[in-house]
């Protein structure tokens, strides 16, 4: 429709050159005049505004990926932030086959042990994070760390969930602010020797405690396969997720035991919210991503979609996170499900069929987020498909190789984008800005 409006709107002196010249390059007769009369008009073409606001349909949809579960996932997230509350679980072997039970029993004395520390690799987004925001070369929030020893190992299997129960010792020995990336928790010896002489597998957990600045950190886990691109520069052979590391006396050495299973609690998880009234949002990680259709009934038929632009707000003083790419896509109704479903994501891969995006967005930073959707409005007012279909945001998954942008999945980084509703302020709800035309007017009443 581009160069039909174009050469509806050519002026009539130049329609009339441009005539003449075409026929002096395509035809014998002499140049003349014949036939431009019928071209003496110009279309006043009118292109409509319509603001849509009202929602047909909203859900929050869940998606999990099988392939890697929870326990799986390469990053550990501890800490509270806007309805997210997690804390670190650990299980580390002395039993039997074990790297413990390997060593000869008579390194593993009260003498011959100077200091036992949990050490934790903080990833490097979070090293170079303030109140303020991300700010690279500061130094990480002040955390104060609480470890707790686990009633029994925790079950891998089971997160996230409520937190595990464990004794009401805090087997941190210097509670104190740390604002290190690599935070070594100090544990006494005794206790160390003590799960050395039981044998058999102890579970820890790790909270964020009084006096630490608010906010969710993330951590490395055992099972991170992108420590290059997430950790700052690492010693070769460094194991990434959390170990033990025990100072000897004889041998002079430094031990550092790893766990076997590791896992953020999240204990608390916001859920999608039932409707769009009082915002919305997108999360990573532990994928949530907002599935609505506007009412589009204020839509007169037999109309052409000139743009369309999906407008929706982010409150950059809730979210939190990493960059991330925001992708829009269609979806059909046959995937509607009902509120807070959870779907596969190989099957939101099978059945998105992808519109546009943006990457490298900043959820403390980038407010005002607007996606152009023209073609997708144009197709639903062609019904083109059997059925309706709404939109979806998602982040940039690697099925969307256009906005997969980053060196790690979208599993990775714990970040959350939340967006104001229908009852905001006009200028912030989400909205579908469209001008249109009669097709009627385009094309004189003809079809």
């Amino acid at each position: 429709m581009t160069g039909f409006k174009s050469l509806l709107h050519i002026p009539t002196g130049l329609m009339a050159v441009s005539l003449l010249l075409w026929a002096a390059g395509c035809t014998s007769d002499d140049p003349n005049t014949v036939g431009t009369p019928l071209v003496d008009g110009e279309v006043d073409e009118v292109l409509v505004p319509l603001e849509m606001v009202d929602m047909e349909f909203f859900t929050g949809k869940n998606v999990n990926n099988p392939s890697l579960p929870h326990q799986r996932q390469e990053a550990l997230y501890m800490g509270e932030q806007e309805g997210a509350a997690s804390s670190l679980l650990m299980n580390f072997d002395f039993g039997p086959g074990s790297e413990v039970d390997a060593l000869p029993d008579s390194i593993f004395t009260t003498e011959n042990i100077v200091s036992v520390d949990l050490r934790l690799l903080m990833l490097d987004f979070y090293a170079n994070l303030t109140e303020e925001g991300f700010t690279k070369g500061e130094k990480a929030l002040e955390t104060v760390y609480e470890l707790y020893r686990l009633d029994a190992p925790f079950d891998s299997t089971a997160y996230p969930a409520p937190e595990p129960a464990r004794d009401g010792l805090d087997l941190n020995t210097n509670p104190i602010p740390d604002i290190s990336s690599e935070p070594n928790i100090s544990i006494a010896p005794v206790f160390f020797l003590d799960w050395v002489a039981t044998g058999g597998q102890q579970g820890l957990t790790v909270r964020r405690g009084v006096g630490s600045q608010p906010g969710l950190v993330g951590y490395s886990a055992r099972d991170n396969k992108h420590p290059a691109s997430t950790l700052a520069d690492l010693a070769e052979g460094t194991r990434v997720g959390p170990v033990l590391k025990v100072k000897f006396v004889n041998p002079d050495t430094t031990l550092n035991f790893g766990s076997y299973a590791d896992a953020s609690t999240f204990h608390q998880v916001d859920q999608a919210p039932a409707d769009m009234s009082d915002g919305f949002f997108m999360r990573s990680s532990l994928r949530s991503y907002p599935f609505f259709r506007f009412d589009m009934a204020a839509l007169p038929q037999n109309v052409f979609i000139n743009r369309a632009v999906l407008a929706v707000t982010v409150d950059t003083t809730r979210s939190f996170g990493n960059l991330q790419s925001m992708v829009v896509s269609e979806l059909p109704e046959e995937l509607y499900g009902v509120q807070g479903d959870t779907m596969p994501l190989p099957d939101l891969g099978n059945w998105a069929y992808l519109i546009t995006g943006m990457t490298n967005l900043d959820p403390t930073y980038h407010a005002e987020l607007q996606f152009n959707v023209t073609v997708a409005v144009q197709r639903m007012v062609n019904d083109v498909y059997e059925g309706e279909r709404g939109f979806i945001l998602t982040a940039g998954e690697t099925f969307f190789p256009t906005y997969n942008l980053t060196a790690v999945p979208s599993d990775f980084f714990f970040s959350q984008f939340i967006m104001f509703g229908t009852n905001a302020a006009e200028s912030l709800r989400p909205q579908l800005r469209i001008s249109y035309s009669s097709v009627d007017e385009l094309t004189g009443g003809g079809e």
